[in-house]
Formats: structure tokens, C-alpha cells, sequence
């Protein structure tokens, strides 16, 4: 039995933030673009299982090519397992900013630290989970939790990498002033355009 421990957790995930992030930020964009609101008998719920849908869909288009991440679809559910060491999963914050479950016995397994995942001994269990604002209009922020069944171990925000590459812009040279290059607009008449034809 592996209990989860962040440091190591950050360190495999340091690399996804982005995507994990961008994933689920595109999969509320993606619910937000089908305008269902007053529509829906249960929106709540409804909701719910339709943002997760979209942001594992996302989550797996981004991540299909990397080597180092499994991809589990079982029972309804996905599950990410990064270098065999990260078992992953993404839910919408409950009030103590846990994933929401219906207890399952498969949920159960995957929330209680001292239950092994089948097949996946040792793995650092963790859900990606996002909270939204009081009124559930957008996402405040999306965590990474580790919890024992209603317990938060511990959990850390993360957001996309902001260290984008600064490209330098060409600077005038020295023989034009620093003035820049002039450029002549033509200027057309439409009135008389319009009375002529004339172009």
C-alpha cells in the first residue's frame, strides 16, 4: 500500500500541469458552448457528467502520444496512470473540495489509501478536481486533492505555464530617425465612386 505523497506526485505531474489544466478549463468551455441552462430536469448532475465527459475526452486526445501515460477506461470512468506511479482521475470539487463520487465499491477503492487499484500496486492515488465560483457560472480553481475516503490529505492548485518564449521585435535602424517605415494610404471617395463607377 502506497500512501499518496505530494512531493513525488508533483514530480511526475509537474510536466502535465498544462494539459490537466487546459483540459479541464476546455471541458467546462465545451458545456458552457452547448447553452443548455433552464433546459435541463437535473442540471447539476446533468452537468456534471457532461464536463467530465468532455475533459477526459481532452485529457486523452492530449496525452495519446506520450509513452509514459496509460489511459484505463472501466466502469463509466477514466483513469490516467502516469509512469506507472500516478493513478489519476478528475471530478468536480464537492463543498470540502473533495471529487464528488456516488460510493461505489469501485470509488471506495480508489479513495481509501489503504485499497490497492487491481492490477496497479504501489500507484500514488490523486483526483484533478475543479471548484467553481459560489454562483457555478466558472471554474475558480483546479487542484490536484489526495484524499483517505472523506479526508483531504493534501492538495496543491495548479495552472498553465505563463513562461511563454519573448520574442524580440525588429527595432528601427539608426539611418531612418527611429522613425519607422512610412506607409501612403489611398484614400477613395465612395460618393463619387458610387456616381462615376470610377475605381
Amino acid at each position: 500500500m502506497t500512501m499518496a505523497d505530494e512531493p513525488a506526485v508533483r514530480a511526475i505531474l509537474a510536466k502535465y500541469e498544462t494539459v490537466l489544466f487546459n483540459a479541464t478549463h476546455g471541458g467546462w468551455e465545451d458545456w458552457r458552448a452547448l447553452q443548455l441552462g433552464g433546459r435541463l430536469l437535473f442540471p447539476a448532475r446533468s452537468r456534471a457528467c457532461v464536463v467530465y465527459d468532455f475533459i477526459v475526452q481532452r485529457a486523452m486526445t492530449a496525452l495519446a502520444d506520450d509513452k509514459a501515460v496509460r489511459v484505463i477506461r472501466r466502469d463509466e470512468t477514466v483513469k490516467f496512470i502516469f509512469a506507472d506511479t500516478v493513478a489519476l482521475r478528475f471530478k468536480k470539487a464537492n463543498d470540502n473540495g473533495l471529487g464528488s463520487n456516488i460510493q461505489t465499491q469501485a470509488t471506495l477503492g480508489f479513495v481509501e489509501q489503504q485499497q490497492e487499484l487491481p492490477g496497479l500496486p504501489n500507484v500514488h492515488k490523486v483526483e484533478v478536481v475543479y471548484v467553481l465560483n459560489r454562483l457555478q457560472t466558472r471554474i475558480e480553481q483546479v487542484l490536484v486533492a489526495a484524499r483517505d475516503g472523506d479526508v483531504c490529505l493534501w492538495n496543491y492548485e495548479i495552472a498553465p505555464d505563463t513562461g511563454a518564449q519573448v520574442i524580440p521585435l525588429p527595432t528601427p535602424s539608426i539611418g531612418d530617425g527611429g522613425r519607422g517605415s512610412r506607409v501612403k494610404l489611398r484614400v477613395v471617395d465612395e460618393g463619387k465612386q458610387h456616381e462615376t463607377g470610377e475605381k
